[in-house]
């Protein structure tokens, strides 16, 4: 029996995205030897569960909402009512007052190490803190990719035994059709002009500054606009500041957050997809953009040599004048209608084997193994 913490689905991107993708496919694997822990505002998005099988969470607006939570309320809820329980934290953060030898987490990545530079003080010390107790009091730990593997065990000590790699699955948008009344004008109307697209969080690690840079020096070759779709996270202003600073307002377009059938519009009519970012845990978005046939950019760091293979195109992440040259290629030599086929690299990845694989971790504990 297990009992699935989900409350990260609509408060983070990429952990809320792993959070739902993987309780759904579990859910599906597992029915009633499951139960998943949601916030009420997410209940329409879990229509497809039997009510038995959810504990809904009421006023989780937000991360220190969602900690208290986590670390008081659920673990007062597992030792009056589910002792037995496998507990699995799909974050890097354990439940650290509940006595349990059947505790599982996830560890996306280890960036408030590797780049401490891009998070607040008061980030790096509480995730320093929690990570420190939470990868020594689990007793499995689910890392994302085979280089999530390696930071856990470059530093903490004698936590390899108990680390399990077991890869993300993706969605492939392109599987379902478009609902076309779901795209907002605004929307459309972006898509007019051939863009260059990426999508992540705003924050330093996500390196759009390197790739504003890039534009900037291609910007009077090719009539392109850059399009950003995400939502501001740490340290979000100073990369509007670039933009301003560079007289690039009417050619960098921030969409904010948009719903899936926007994406999947933005996706399907992109000129060429870049993902710049400097550190990754796995890095979804140039596996959404490849199920388009999109030419597919991205940074060379170990992570997304990993996932990824040789099926796009690498460039030095902090040389914008190399993304440049790529760029500029690109729209160069742009035909209309190419599309890249990523098949090969796709099919690696499913959230059905994700979950397989994860209530193998599970059974490991039941086990006692």
């Amino acid at each position: 029996m297990i009992l699935f913490n989900a409350l990260q689905k609509s408060i983070s991107a990429g952990i809320g995205r792993y959070s739902f993708e993987l309780s759904k496919e579990l859910y599906f694997l597992l029915k009633d030897d499951i139960k998943i822990i949601i916030r009420e505002e997410d209940l329409k998005d879990y229509s497809f569960v039997n009510s038995k099988s959810l504990l809904i969470f009421k006023n989780v607006k937000n991360s220190k909402d969602r900690n208290l939570f986590e670390q008081i309320y659920i673990p007062k809820l597992i030792r009056e009512k589910f002792k037995d329980r496998v507990v699995h934290y799909p974050d890097s953060m354990a439940p650290i007052f509940l006595k349990s030898k059947r505790i599982v987490i996830t560890v996306h990545d280890l960036a408030f190490k590797t780049l401490s530079d891009a998070f607040t003080k008061k980030t790096v010390l509480w995730k320093n803190f929690m990570t420190n107790i939470s990868v020594n009091k689990s007793n499995k730990i689910i890392a994302i990719t085979n280089f999530s593997k390696s930071e856990l065990c470059k530093y903490y000590k004698n936590i390899d035994y108990k680390i399990h790699v077991v890869h993300n699955g993706f969605n492939n948008l392109s599987e379902t059709e478009i609902c076309a009344d779901n795209v907002s004008k605004r929307v459309r109307d972006m898509c007019l002009n051939k863009y260059i697209l990426t999508v992540s969080t705003i924050s330093p690690r996500k390196n759009i500054d390197t790739l504003i840079k890039a534009f900037n020096l291609i910007r009077d070759k090719h009539k392109v606009n850059l399009l950003i779709v995400g939502s501001n996270g740490w340290l979000y202003e100073s990369i509007y500041d670039l933009v301003e600073s560079l007289n690039l307002k009417d050619r960098v377009i921030f969409t904010g957050k948009v719903n899936d059938d926007e994406l999947k519009y933005l996706y399907k009519n992109a000129g060429v997809f870049v993902y710049p970012s400097l550190y990754e845990g796995f890095g979804l978005p140039p596996l959404e953009a490849m199920s388009y046939g999109v030419k597919t950019v991205v940074s060379d760091v170990e992570c997304l040599r990993e996932v990824l293979g040789n099926k796009c195109i690498y460039f030095d992440p902090k040389n914008e004048e190399e993304l440049s040259k790529v760029l500029h290629e690109t729209f160069k030599d742009h035909r209309e209608e190419s599309y890249y086929d990523y098949k090969e690299i796709l099919s690696k990845y499913s959230w059905k084997t994700c979950a397989e694989e994860t209530v193998k971790v599970y059974e490991k504990i039941l086990k006692g193994v």
